[in-house]
């Protein structure tokens, strides 16, 4: 009983509009038609009766579509958390409720509760509405075009590491290189000595500015699935492309927000590959598909629906695709 009291304390304008409803749907049944909605005789008529005419179409309408209506206008007025329809007759009622219900709270509490301070209405109004408490500070940094991590100034901008001071190039190199007294180097000399400079070879086949440590393969869900069918792919930073196909693979566990060019999740960031994927695919001429192996993301259905009127195809499952 407690938990259901205490719903209906946090929820007191729904109570309210439910009686509200209920009142005007009892006032035009029983004034305009003369039906009884509170009678179980007159609910046996109207289930044995026939409608004829304009009066009973409308009579008919309004019994059937009572309660589809008071289940939208309730969502609505949770949502919103105000009537659907502002009467002055319910703002006044409910200011007499409310300083009567307040009345008898200050008699049974003499103490009055601190105050709590208000959140600003910027930040409420940036915030969507099923956004976890922790991640609203990642949703405003990437909103603002910040690093999720790292210190900021007063002035709101990134704090920078203090740049070395630059030191004279040619008193290094004095340091570094002494001076020989005489080039006599004679017979043999210590190939040891560091003082010497010593020749390394070099190999010319091997292209010059070649880096040595390759961008390792790619290996996910998608490689896996291709590998074990016998389908011949090819990987291309996070982007896998097959003879139709240009896929890119979602599958971190964590609740991640696809926001426009950022996404994001708890203490992570990064670009949205939704561009670098379709323009990939345009130039290779493959279908841009996002495999969604992990579908914990803010608004789902909506976020697929962004994407498919993108041009971009996405699957849950990679049988859909072979």
């Amino acid at each position: 009983m407690k938990k259901i009291f205490d719903f209906i304390k946090s929820n007191i304008i729904i109570v309210k509009w439910t009686a509200w409803y209920f009142f005007i749907l009892w006032f035009i049944l029983k004034y305009l038609f003369k039906f009884d909605m509170f009678s179980y005789n007159y609910w046996w008529k109207f289930f044995h009766a026939t409608l004829h005419g304009f009066a009973g179409l409308t009579f008919g309408l309004l019994i059937y579509t009572a309660i589809p209506i008071y289940i939208a206008t309730t969502i609505i007025t949770y949502r919103k958390q105000e009537y659907i329809m502002k009467i002055p007759i319910f703002a006044k009622l409910d200011t007499l409720i409310s300083k009567i219900f307040s009345k008898k709270e200050n008699k049974k509490t003499p103490t009055e509760p601190e105050p709590t301070p208000e959140p600003e209405p910027e930040q409420i109004d940036d915030f969507p509405t099923d956004m976890p408490p922790e991640l609203r500070i990642p949703f405003m940094r990437a909103k603002q075009n910040r690093s999720l991590t790292g210190a900021m100034s007063v002035y709101n901008q990134p704090m920078r590491a203090p740049q070395p001071q630059q030191t004279n190039s040619t008193e290094s190199v004095k340091n570094s290189i002494p001076i020989p007294t005489d080039f006599d180097i004679g017979d043999s000399f210590d190939t040891n000595d560091n003082s010497f400079p010593n020749f390394t070879d070099i190999d010319f086949d091997t292209p010059f500015g070649t880096p040595i440590a390759t961008e390792p393969e790619l290996k996910n869900n998608t490689t896996k699935y291709l590998t074990s069918h016998d389908i011949e792919f090819e990987t291309y930073h996070n982007f896998i492309a097959t003879e139709k196909y240009l896929i890119y693979e979602h599958n971190d566990k964590e609740f991640w927000v696809m926001d426009g060019d950022s996404w994001f999740a708890s203490g992570k960031q990064i670009d949205s590959p939704v561009n670098e994927l379709k323009e990939i695919a345009k130039q290779n001429e493959l279908t841009p598909v996002i495999y969604l192996q992990s579908t914990n993301i803010m608004d789902l259905d909506g976020t697929i629906a962004n994407l498919e009127s993108d041009g971009i195809r996405v699957v849950k499952k990679l049988d859909e695709l072979y």
